[in-house]
């Protein structure tokens, strides 16, 4: 009868082991994939910044205070950060040389909003496998 017990119990202790292992592994793939969304999301974020610096300098290189300045505002960028990542920056201008038609501007006449520029930056992964989405909304004066 102890061999019978002694059976038993080993059953149930490998049984158990076997248990535990599986829960090991479960919980490092689920690390693993937390790491990479982790390591992707920075990724993400950098690239913002460097869409957001990117359409500083954009708007910096354009003379856009001259009479015929509908014809030189910079309205949409999109770039391809990388094999990771889309990125659409939009602007949107406020002065007081904006006629009714224009969609990209606001009028405002005033000496401190003169062409101030809003911009909007949206980065986008390209892998499904991260569904990542990074929005980042700046202000920026000439």
């Amino acid at each position: 009868m102890r061999k019978s017990f002694s059976l038993l119990f080993t059953l149930i202790f490998i049984i158990i082991m076997a248990m535990v292992g599986v829960m090991i592994l479960q919980f490092g793939a689920s690390s693993t994939k937390h790491m990479a969304r982790s390591f992707m999301d920075t990724k993400a974020q950098l690239a913002l910044r460097a869409a957001t610096e990117f359409a500083i300098m954009a708007i910096q290189g354009h003379e856009y205070n001259s009479s015929n300045t509908n014809g030189n505002r910079i309205q949409k960028i999109n770039m391809n950060i990388g094999n990771e990542f889309n990125a659409e920056v939009r602007f949107h201008y406020f002065t007081n040389s904006c006629s009714s038609g224009d969609t990209d501007c606001s009028y405002a006449d005033t000496n401190d909003t003169n062409m101030t520029c809003l911009i909007y930056v949206t980065v986008t992964s390209k892998n499904s496998d991260f569904n990542i989405r990074k929005v980042r909304t700046t202000l920026q004066n000439p």
